[in-house]
């Protein structure tokens, strides 16, 4: 699980600092930097990719033209703060190592200099241990914990550590980095199961081959997604659980029924009979099966995943936000599935539970200043007590949030 994100001159950010937890909820007004750190965590998810940083700043392209990576938005001209020649992005994850080293924080940073797109800086630190696992030094050569080093320039080290490690056995000693790479293995897989969802209607009523069984970023494979959870009996009535206490659909069932080519198309079965495909059920409750689907789907164990969600209270009823919000925190529980959603609804920030509030978090721009800051939302003065006494969904409507931090910084108390 990823602790803390450190941003430093990273597009609208000069210098930022998000404390996570399983489940972390983003507020704030348009414009200050909810889906700046949505493209922090795709910056990471690029590197646990594989990708060179001209293809995560840009775009990646595979054979025959087909885009598989759209790079970060604004693209190099804005992907530091103020166009300044450098950023830096910081992970502290806590990571399940191997039986015989247990459980760790570890911390991950990286630098890229501007415009030639190189790595200025990167490393891997134990904090517990004080010990330094790998270290770019000047001239784009990494140093090892074992004293070797090889020249790194556009593309960033860990994955490759972890991925090809005898392609960095020393010529001088024949020492090889294969020690460590069981502490950088958990971090790669994280940034590598990392996903980003921003579901389209169209993309989620096609039909799928029923052996994709991923459900993509934009709802890509959702009717073979829903057919192999349909497979687990499990799942199957969890699913149909959730279902019912979301919706007003007196859903019963699930088919799919396959097309001339064998691709599947998930149909909705009502208790009185009727069924509808997904080419007519609403966009809100497309959505709404993607998110379970998501949620509820088929991982590999011991694996964690990653989800960031935009807006995520879209396509639900407000009287059903409560419920949303049990499920995301019962699947993040077990410490296997992270979520970070971004909302503006005053509702569902006003029906989380302590446990998820403390993980909760206002992005805002002070009047005249161009960069946005980060702001834990307990750690406002006064916070618990004044909750305890008013709704927070109304102090959000009112604007007490930004209204608080703003007093902050000028050395007020805050009402």
């Amino acid at each position: 699980m990823i602790k803390k994100l450190t941003l430093e001159n990273f597009k609208n950010f000069k210098k930022a600092e998000l404390e996570l937890g399983p489940f972390t909820l983003l507020v704030g007004a348009n414009a200050t930097g909810k889906s700046n750190i949505r493209e922090a965590f795709r910056f990471l998810h690029g590197i646990g990719r594989g990708y060179t940083i001209p293809d995560i700043i840009g775009e990646k392209y595979a054979e025959g033209g087909v885009r598989v990576w759209n790079g970060i938005r604004g693209g190099q001209n804005e992907v530091a703060y103020q166009q300044l020649p450098f950023f830096t992005i910081h992970a502290s994850v806590d990571v399940m190592l191997p039986d015989s080293l247990g459980a760790s924080d570890v911390s991950y940073n990286i630098s890229v200099s501007l415009p030639n797109q190189t790595v200025r800086h990167e490393s891997f630190h134990i904090p517990n241990k004080n010990d330094t696992l790998f270290e770019t030094v000047q001239g784009g050569y990494t140093r090892f914990k074992l004293n070797q080093s090889i020249k790194s320039e556009n593309q960033p080290i860990l994955y490759n550590l972890v991925k090809n490690p005898d392609f960095f056995i020393s010529a001088q000693t024949g020492i090889s980095p294969k020690p460590i790479v069981p502490y950088l293995k958990p971090v790669v897989n994280l940034f590598t199961q990392m996903r980003f969802f921003d579901f389209y209607p169209e993309v989620m009523r096609a039909p799928s081959n029923p052996r994709q069984i991923v459900l993509g970023d934009r709802g890509e494979n959702l009717s073979s997604v829903l057919s192999a959870i349909w497979q687990n009996s499990r799942r199957k009535a969890a699913f149909l659980s959730w279902l019912e206490a979301l919706t007003t659909m007196n859903a019963v069932d699930f088919e799919f029924p396959p097309d001339q080519i064998g691709r599947v198309l998930l149909t909705l079965v009502e208790q009185s009979g009727q069924r509808i495909s997904a080419y007519s059920l609403s966009d809100g409750t497309l959505r709404f099966l993607a998110m379970l689907a998501a949620f509820l789907g088929i991982k590999e164990s011991n694996i964690p995943y990653f989800y960031f969600f935009e807006e995520i209270e879209n396509g639900i009823h407000p009287s059903r936000l409560h419920l949303l919000l049990e499920l995301i925190e019962q699947v993040t529980s077990d410490g296997n599935v992270q979520v970070v959603a971004t909302t503006h609804s005053p509702e569902l920030l006003g029906l989380v539970s302590e446990q998820t509030l403390e993980h909760a978090a206002l992005t805002y721009r002070l009047e005249g200043e161009p960069d946005a800051h980060i702001q834990r939302i307990m750690d406002i003065p006064n916070a618990r007590e004044i909750f305890e006494e008013e709704d927070l969904s109304r102090l959000y409507e009112r604007g007490w949030l930004e209204n608080s931090v703003h007093f902050m910084k000028n050395g007020k108390a805050s009402a």
